[in-house]
């Protein structure tokens, strides 16, 4: 944090109007520090204002809380937008695509390739991880053609529906009837015929919309 002597000069009240909204813009979570002093400042009411105005998730926190509380509220926060991402093995290399731009605007993630450590309990981890995104979050499922009852993916499905979790279907291929039957309930985001990177950015996108709607 640091803050540009040269804004305390008359006249450049705009042009901080101006960096203030592109670091908001250029941001995507925030957490308002309220006090007395916030409550009477402008430049705290025009943050909050810009924030709102562009749906960005924001918690509150009052400075006269406790440590206890304020470390809680924090970490609600952190944990709002968790995903976990379900994909057949075809989908890998998208999968990590999107894994990686999530991660850049904030979001925590669990991606089997990544975050599996050796020696851990393969299930279990996986079991542990669809319950926190279920709680906190979202299940962001790749479906192709190989989606069926009895494998890994389905396993994975069920227990995000176990759990009552907000599951999020990616379209990347034909479906089976059976599947387009099981998934026909939920909004699908269908990525059919789009590139990697394409697919990646939209997916991205319809989440963040989703996420902002979610936590407003």
């Amino acid at each position: 944090m640091f803050f540009l002597k040269c804004l305390e000069k008359e006249g450049y009240e705009e042009l901080t109007k101006t960096l203030i909204k592109e670091e908001i813009d250029n941001r995507h979570r925030f957490v308002l520090c309220d006090s007395q002093n916030a409550k009477e400042s402008d430049w705290v009411k025009f943050e909050v204002e810009h924030i709102k105005e562009t749906n960005r998730p924001y918690e509150t926190v009052n400075l006269d809380w406790p440590e206890e509380k304020i470390a809680e509220a924090i970490e609600r926060f952190k944990k709002r937008s968790t995903v976990f991402l379900s994909y057949p093995r075809k989908q890998a290399e998208l999968a990590r695509a999107v894994n990686e731009k999530l991660k850049q605007h904030d979001f925590k993630t669990f991606f089997d390739k990544d975050d599996l450590m050796a020696g851990d309990s393969f299930k279990e981890v996986i079991e542990h991880n669809i319950r926190d995104a279920s709680k906190n979050g979202y299940i962001l499922t790749f479906l192709n053609e190989d989606f069926r009852i009895g494998s890994w993916q389905y396993k994975e499905f069920m227990a995000a529906m176990e759990y009552n979790g907000k599951i999020i279907p990616v379209v990347t291929a034909p479906l089976s009837h059976e599947t387009r039957f099981m998934f026909m309930r939920i909004h699908w985001i269908d990525v059919q015929n789009m590139s990697i990177s394409e697919a990646s950015d939209y997916i991205v996108d319809s989440l963040i919309k989703v996420d902002r709607k979610n936590n407003r």
